[in-house]
């Protein structure tokens, strides 16, 4: 923990000089530099460190027999003629036989620190010593020779305040040798000051100063743990994403997370993941929905065990009775317009269940698997000018090409047509279909493995749980088309990106028209759901080729459609665009996807 505690202050300090000079520029920020800012920001504010005596006297175990007092008396006394002999090592054996037998004793202890003192071993006899006092703290000669242990070690100021404790303690009884190591002590301790005083050289006098100031940090006999100043609102942000993503184990859920911060402060082991989660160190993006939902699944034990962590952040989670998505990967993306759906902290769900084909081998708990999809991504448009110099379309594609005056056109002629009002018309978006589209099954095909994971599993380097957590999955959805027996399946090879635009601004009309020489882009290359699956190549021009998705569920087969041909599209939902602007939204000259999904 103290490699940690040291790459926080690192990074307080870098964050603390960052600060003095907000104007410059800075080069330099790696992802780990910048996770680290992240880090210390996060763990200042939510962690607390409280050190804790390792010896707490109430739990330590005494004799329950006078049989054993008597056998361990007999240890101390045989210690006790050792010592005398200057036989330090058998005393130091006896007095721990004694101690094994009666761990509360703290004569045991002291005599113990005696004989380690004369053996030179300082840091064992200023243990011994340490019990001793918190045994019993008002003995003392357990003080004195927690003071002596610590003179030998250098620790003058913390001799003192032992030196300073056996005096108080003895009274009227303290010894003569006691009064003057205390008087030692406090002398060198004031050579130390003058010594730091009279320094000139910078450098050695910070040194000195620290040496002398870090003896206040004592921190050999503490226990260091961390308390979190946040578990409460983290357990309650984890139960509402839970809710809102209708966790169907919401409840067992609920009593475990409730109850897990307790548990843990009463020394109960738990993942790390539910740990961080616990003291609010989540990093965001990809990471924070991965420790959300490896939270949620680590407070439901009775999937937690089956399943345990993703092997990767950008994995789904397959349930017997609904899935869940990354919002980022294809089914996540092609799902998420599904009634009922929520996207939440990078999630997607609840969606159907899954179908593995070919079917798993019996007994295989194929419900309950994370799922990690394969698919490529669809790289934007672009194309080489005649300098074969790459540019993207829409720098070479005018939309309004067809009202422009032609070469062989009048002026006049062409002015008075375009102030023709009657000539400026509003296209008509796609009719509403009534067709309804209904998924039928979510189909999963386990792909092969990766030649470097086969050549690790016959090394057997590792486990075929291993290797099955790290398998690649091909996704495919199976649609039906109102009562059609024929179903229609699209394999997921891509994962394109879908935008959806805002409303425009309105036109003198409310709805922007256009001229009747444009009309004809807006009329034609209008396909239906049912329609897509004959789409070929050749069907695609310089138009957008807009898909009528405005029956019951025709959004998540077009999405479909467009993962499986490599293509990015355009989305308009209600209230959006107008027609012709969303037109334009997916043209060579605005984001030029090609693809037009209209919805509503």
């Amino acid at each position: 923990m103290w490699n940690v505690l040291w790459q926080i202050i690192l990074a307080k300090e870098l964050a603390l000089r960052l600060g003095n000079f907000p104007d410059a520029s800075m080069i330099g920020f790696t992802h780990r530099v910048l996770a680290s800012l992240i880090v210390q920001d996060l763990w200042l504010s939510n962690i607390e460190i409280i050190l804790t005596a390792k010896i707490l006297p109430d739990d330590i175990k005494k004799p329950v027999t006078l049989e054993e007092q008597a056998k361990a008396e007999e240890f101390k006394s045989k210690g006790n003629e050792a010592w005398k002999k200057k036989q330090c090592q058998n005393a130091v054996d006896l007095y721990t036989e004694a101690i094994k037998a009666d761990l509360s004793n703290a004569v045991y202890r002291s005599n113990r620190s005696a004989a380690l003192t004369s053996m030179k071993k300082y840091e064992e006899a200023r243990q011994d010593a340490y019990i001793a006092t918190q045994l019993d703290p008002n003995y003392a000669k357990a003080w004195f020779r927690l003071g002596l242990a610590e003179k030998k070690l250098g620790n003058r100021k913390r001799a003192r305040d032992a030196y300073e404790r056996a005096v108080k303690v003895a009274g009227k009884d303290a010894t003569s040798l006691m009064k003057q190591e205390l008087a030692d002590a406090k002398a060198k301790i004031k050579d130390d000051l003058e010594a730091i005083d009279k320094e000139t050289d910078m450098a050695v006098k910070d040194l000195l100063r620290k040496d002398y100031l870090d003896e206040d940090w004592d921190i050999a006999f503490m226990v260091p743990e961390l308390h979190s100043h946040v578990h409460e609102q983290q357990v309650e942000g984890l139960l509402h994403f839970a809710e809102r993503i209708k966790w169907p184990y919401i409840n067992e859920a609920r009593n475990y997370a409730e109850d897990v911060y307790g548990n843990l402060r009463s020394g109960q082991v738990i993942e790390f993941h539910l740990h961080d989660w616990l003291y609010g160190m989540t990093l965001p993006g990809k990471w924070m929905s991965h420790k959300v939902m490896a939270a949620l699944v680590l407070c439901t034990p009775s999937i937690s065990k089956s399943l345990g962590v993703a092997h990767y952040y950008d994995c789904g989670l397959s349930l017997p009775k609904q899935s869940y998505w990354r919002a980022r990967t294809v089914l996540g993306r092609v799902l998420g317009c599904l009634p009922g759906v929520v996207s939440l902290c990078g999630w997607i769900g609840p969606c159907p269940s899954l179908e593995f084909i070919p079917p798993l081998p019996e007994g295989a708990t194929k419900e309950l698997r994370y799922i990690r999809l394969k698919t490529r991504r669809v790289a934007p448009d672009y194309t080489p000018d005649s300098d074969n110099n790459v540019i993207h379309l829409s720098h070479r594609h005018n939309q309004y090409e067809a009202t422009r005056l032609q070469p062989d056109e009048d002026l006049p002629a062409y002015l008075a047509e375009m102030k023709d009002a009657d000539k400026w018309v509003i296209p008509e978006p796609p009719v509403r279909e009534l067709s309804t589209c209904t998924i039928q099954s979510i189909r999963l095909k386990k792909l092969p493995p990766d030649i470097n994971v086969t050549a690790q599993k016959a090394r057997k380097e590792i486990s075929d749980q291993e290797v099955d957590s790290m398998a690649e999955y091909r996704a495919s959805i199976v649609f039906t088309i109102d009562n059609n027996e024929d179903a229609i399946t699209y394999t997921l090879y891509t994962n394109p990106v879908f935008v959806t635009p805002p409303p425009c601004r309105p036109g003198p009309q409310g709805i922007h028209e256009v001229h009747l020489r444009a009309l004809p882009m807006y009329q034609k290359n209008v396909w239906t759901v049912d329609r897509l699956k004959d789409h070929t190549p050749e069907d695609f021009d310089d138009n957008v080729m807009v898909i009528n998705a405005t029956g019951k569920g025709a959004e998540a087969l077009a999405r479909a459609w467009c993962s499986e041909r490599g293509k990015n599209a355009v989305i308009r939902r209600s209230v959006g665009p107008c027609f012709v602007c969303a037109l334009g939204a997916a043209s060579k000259a605005g984001l030029g996807t090609g693809i037009l999904i209209w919805v509503s």
